[in-house]
């Protein structure tokens, strides 16, 4: 059976080595191709600034090349010490911006090669890692961050960061590369340090290729779906079973798919596999892994992910591999209660040991400042003043944790005196838009997402006043191509890049993530989406039942209906790859 050039190149890799650590001494900017593969698996994308390529080219220049800096943040958590270190470091060798992932991770944007070495280690130093943010691995392992009363908080978040360890990829590569075989990260088994040229070793869990695709993996609270759990590779629900503690595994989530092969790459949502009780929870997952390991497709890219090997092998015969696996039979999944929210966790609330909580709204992540609001600099003054545990959420905001009741109203002051709203002062689309990073950077994005989303935001906000519906809560997810990394297609209303100047219009996903979202329009212009969901927002102010959100209005109508109130023109194919999403 043939491989892909990218199982060749981590197979030639001697796990994970290649020659990066003789690249970054070089006296160039850019990494080689094969440089660029295993880079990923460090935390690293190399990029290029896209706003700049046709100047250059016509100037005979090289591109303006940098990177993407991902760190792992399991469970999204970070104590103040850690989030002044990650500030500080924005401005030393990045853009001076940080920006939260959907994953509760943290990116460094605009990282010069030169300056990769100081950052990463620097990060280590505060254990912080990047190893295995990326590549064809377990990602960063995201988990509910709220601690709210009447859940055992502490209990989830350890079982996410005890998944975390159990995944990392056991390479003294990174500490080679990076921090001179020094290891300071404590989520991660100390690495067997190697000589460059030494040969590969053994990779105990994901041998000399490592797995087909990116694995995901995350922990939801029972009705609240706040991470998307329907998303993941294996999603994990705690729940009870006949009084027993345990959990329910989900497996098969994913939402990338390709323009140009629509036919066969697709975004699912993941299906019970098990009850899991508490104290099998890491040898059940580590099983469906190894599975995905050993028959995940690996010609193929576009279909390498774990939820297009349940469906070409079947999910009992799915199911009856990660049993031999493990050894014996899976007990089936109990029914798991609706979830009836997407909570992000937003404004003031109390938490299980009765201090308070500030959610406070990051507009798609992006820390920074602007001439309007010094978002950066406020959260920097609270948490360097206050020292609040910092959680990051999957829609890309930020809780800052442990603050007494009479810290409160100067805790607002600060935020207030820089122009951070409140979470009560935004509307309802503003609140809830997310957006991937798209152009300049991303190289897979086809259109813009990020730097046009307040745009969108408006215009949608501006019609659902003059309907008289300006106080309704819409979900709003965008991205500038196909791969989902915003997860457009479990949104309200999804939007996602199919051209340079043009979107496809998905709608109905339910506020819980339990659905899917139906495309609708294919091609539309962004100053056409107002328009376009016009006559939909007027038939739901006029038609929707008692509490009825959009998406499940949207649903109930149905997406052939739903397509014959939006003009589009015919669908136009082209050649857009599934890669590396978030």
């Amino acid at each position: 059976m043939s491989t892909s050039a990218a199982e060749a190149t981590k197979l030639a890799s001697r796990h994970l080595r290649g020659t990066l650590a003789e690249e970054l001494v070089e006296d160039t900017t850019d990494f080689s191709a094969d440089s660029q593969l295993l880079l990923k698996f460090h935390g690293v994308y190399q990029q290029d600034d896209r706003d700049q390529r046709r100047v250059r080219t016509q100037a005979k220049q090289g591109l303006a090349y940098s990177c993407m800096v991902r760190a792992s943040v399991p469970g999204g958590v970070l104590t103040a010490e850690q989030y002044l270190v990650a500030d500080t470091l924005a401005d030393k060798v990045a853009d001076g911006s940080l920006r939260i992932t959907t994953r509760q991770g943290l990116q460094y944007h605009g990282v010069l090669k030169s300056d990769l070495r100081h950052l990463i280690a620097t990060l280590n130093e505060e254990l912080v890692s990047t190893l295995a943010a990326c590549g064809d691995v377990v990602r960063n392992v995201t988990c509910c961050p709220a601690h709210l009363p009447g859940r055992s908080q502490a209990s989830l978040l350890a079982a996410a960061k005890g998944l975390a360890v159990t995944f990392r990829p056991d390479t003294g590569a990174y500490y080679e590369v990076w921090i001179d075989g020094e290891q300071a990260v404590t989520v991660s088994a100390a690495p067997v340090t190697q000589p460059a040229d030494a040969p590969a070793g053994v990779e105990p869990l994901y041998g000399d290729t490592y797995l087909p695709r990116k694995f995901k993996i995350g922990f939801a609270w029972p009705g609240d779906n706040c991470i998307d759990v329907f998303t993941h590779d294996a999603g994990i629900v705690p729940i009870e079973r006949h009084g027993e503690a345990g959990y329910v595994v989900l497996v098969g989530g994913g939402l990338g798919q390709s323009h140009a092969r629509e036919d066969d790459t697709y975004p699912r949502l993941a299906t019970p596999l098990a009850w899991v009780p508490e104290a099998d929870l890491s040898d059940v997952v580590r099983a469906v892994v190894l599975v995905q390991r050993d028959h995940g497709n690996r010609d193929d890219r576009a279909r390498a992910r774990l939820k297009y090997t349940i469906d070409t092998i079947g999910e009992s015969a799915f199911r009856s591999l990660v049993e031999a696996r493990l050894g014996r039979p899976l007990i089936d999944p109990v029914e798991l209660p609706p979830f009836t929210d997407s909570q992000d966790h937003l404004g003031w609330w109390l938490d299980a040991d009765g201090r308070w909580v500030l959610g406070v709204q990051v507009p798609s992540g992006r820390v920074r400042d602007t001439d309007d609001v010094r978002l950066r600099t406020a959260l920097r003054t609270v948490i360097d003043r206050w020292l609040p545990e910092v959680r990051f959420t999957a829609r890309q905001d930020v809780l800052l944790c442990g603050f007494a009741a009479e810290d409160r109203v100067e805790v607002e002051r600060v935020l207030s005196s820089h122009n951070v709203p409140m979470a009560d002062a935004l509307s309802g689309v503003h609140r809830h838009a997310i957006a991937c990073p798209a152009l300049p950077t991303c190289g897979q994005a086809l259109g813009e997402a990020e730097r046009v989303l307040p745009q969108v935001a408006d215009g949608l906000h501006g019609m659902l006043v003059q309907r008289g519906l300006g106080g309704i809560a819409l979900r709003v997810n965008m991205t500038g191509c196909p791969n989902g990394c915003a997860r457009p297609y479990t949104a309200e209303v999804g939007i996602v890049g199919r051209t340079k100047s043009t979107y496809d219009l998905y709608l109905g996903g339910s506020v819980g993530g339990e659905r899917l979202a139906q495309r609708v329009a294919v091609g539309l212009k962004l100053g056409d989406l107002p328009g376009a969901l016009d006559p939909i927002v007027a038939r739901y102010g006029a038609e929707r039942l008692d509490g009825e959100s959009f998406g499940d209005y949207c649903h109930r109508v149905g997406e052939t209906e739903l397509a014959t109130l939006v003009p589009a023109p015919p669908p136009r194919r082209g050649k857009a790859a599934v890669d590396e999403a978030d």
